[in-house]
């Protein structure tokens, strides 16, 4: 998986569905048998503000990986989606949206929002969403709230 690895992250040399497909992989993969490098490879692919948003769709899976691996960086890396592109956040999980719920714990636990009707008006009045993107953008609010609530 090594060399499947370092030749998909160089992405001048792969196609998006190449990519999207090991991420796709690696959720499934045991964590344990990756080597180091590779890993450092993946966390710095991952962490690139240049990812698609297929990639990142994918992505925002790895935090409730299979073998339960790196939660704290994957964590950190989904946060940052949203704090340096929110309407690219919300465009990637209207891909997964399944996703929703897990990673409203991360905005959680890391205190995202100071005032989350603010940030989800400011998101809405942008008008860079497609009614389903500010669906889920709505949805993943309101779970924040009524978890932030109990």
């Amino acid at each position: 998986m090594a060399n499947k690895i370092s030749e998909l992250l160089n992405k001048t040399n792969s196609f998006l569905e190449d990519r999207v497909q090991m991420l796709e992989e690696l959720y499934w993969a045991d964590w344990r048998e990756l080597e180091s490098e590779d890993i450092d490879k993946i966390f710095e692919y991952l962490s690139s503000s240049d990812l698609e948003i297929q990639e990142m769709a994918k992505a925002l899976s790895l935090y409730n990986n299979i073998s339960g691996a790196y939660t704290e960086k994957f964590a950190d890396i989904i946060a940052n989606y949203y704090i340096n592109d929110r309407i690219k956040f919300f465009k990637a999980l209207n891909l997964n949206r399944d996703e929703a719920i897990h990673l409203v714990y991360i905005f959680r636990s890391r205190n995202i929002f100071q005032d989350e009707e603010k940030e989800y008006e400011e998101i809405e009045s942008a008008k860079q969403l497609s009614d389903e993107e500010l669906e889920i953008a709505n949805i993943f609010f309101s779970m924040y709230k009524t978890i932030c609530n109990t």
